[in-house]
C-alpha cells in the first residue's frame, strides 16, 4: 500500500513582472490579509537531482499529474559548506502538492565530487525505502541559489514567500560551478496553504498584484542554462 502523502498543501506561484523587490515586498506588506515578516530573510542554496534523462524535468513540462522533484538544500552564504543540510523531495499530485525532509550530516563540498559525496551522506541517514530506491538512479544536475523573505498571514493560514537574485550555476565534470550566473530579475512570490483553506484562497489571491504563473526553478535553471 502507498504510504499516505505528509503536508498536504496548494501552493500558487506569482511573478511580479514590472515590480523591483522592494515593491514587491511592499505590496505583499499591504496585503488585507495583513502578511508579516516571521524570518530573517535568507540565502537559499539548492543541489537537484535528477534521473540521467531529465526524468523530472521532463514530467514537469509535459504537465504529467504526478511529478517529483529532488534536491539537496542548505542555507547561508557559503555554499561550500552545508551546516545543516536536507534531503527534500516534493511531490505533486494533480493540484495539491506534499514535501518530505529528511537532515543529513554536514557537508563539506568545497572541491568534492558531488555524487559520491551525496551518495556517502543518504547511506549514512535513515531513509524511506521508497526514496532510497528513487535515489538510485538520481545525479546532481543543477545548482541554484536566492534570497528568501519568509510572511505570514495575520491568521496563520496562509504563507507567502519572496525569492529574488535567482542564480544558476553548472554542475561541471560532477562539482559545483566555479562561478554561477548573473542573478535574474525576476522576483517569485509563492502562496502556501492547508487544503482546509482553499475556499479563502481566492480572496487572498485576488489581492496579490502579480500574475499567477506556472514556474519550476529547477526547469528555468536547466532552461537558461
Amino acid at each position: 500500500m502507498t504510504p499516505p502523502l505528509p503536508n498536504l498543501r496548494y501552493e500558487r506561484k506569482f511573478i511580479a513582472e514590472g515590480f523591483t523587490l522592494a515593491e514587491a515586498l511592499a505590496r505583499v506588506k499591504r496585503h488585507p490579509s495583513a502578511f508579516h515578516e516571521v524570518y530573517p530573510p535568507r540565502i537559499v542554496n539548492n543541489i537537484y537531482l535528477d534521473s540521467p534523462t531529465r526524468r523530472d524535468y521532463h514530467e514537469h513540462i509535459n504537465g504529467t499529474a504526478n511529478r517529483s522533484k529532488t534536491r539537496v538544500r542548505w542555507y547561508g552564504p557559503q555554499s561550500e559548506a552545508a551546516e545543516q543540510p536536507r534531503l527534500e523531495r516534493k511531490l505533486k499530485r494533480g493540484l495539491v502538492s506534499a514535501k518530505e525532509s529528511h537532515a543529513l550530516p554536514p557537508l563539506s563540498i568545497n572541491g568534492a565530487r558531488l555524487r559520491p559525496l551525496l551518495a556517502a551522506a543518504f547511506d549514512s541517514t535513515v531513509l524511506p525505502p521508497l526514496l532510497r530506491s528513487a535515489l538510485w538512479l538520481a545525479e546532481p544536475a543543477l545548482f541554484n541559489r536566492y534570497q528568501r523573505h519568509y510572511f505570514l498571514s495575520r491568521d496563520g493560514r496562509f504563507r507567502l514567500t519572496v525569492d529574488s537574485g535567482l542564480q544558476f550555476g553548472v554542475l561541471q565534470h560532477g562539482h559545483l560551478p566555479a562561478a554561477l550566473l548573473p542573478p535574474a530579475a525576476t522576483v517569485i512570490i509563492e502562496l502556501k496553504f492547508g487544503l482546509e483553506f482553499a475556499g479563502e484562497a481566492d480572496a487572498v489571491t485576488n489581492a496579490l498584484p502579480f500574475r499567477v504563473a506556472r514556474f519550476s526553478k529547477y526547469v528555468a535553471g536547466l532552461e537558461r542554462l
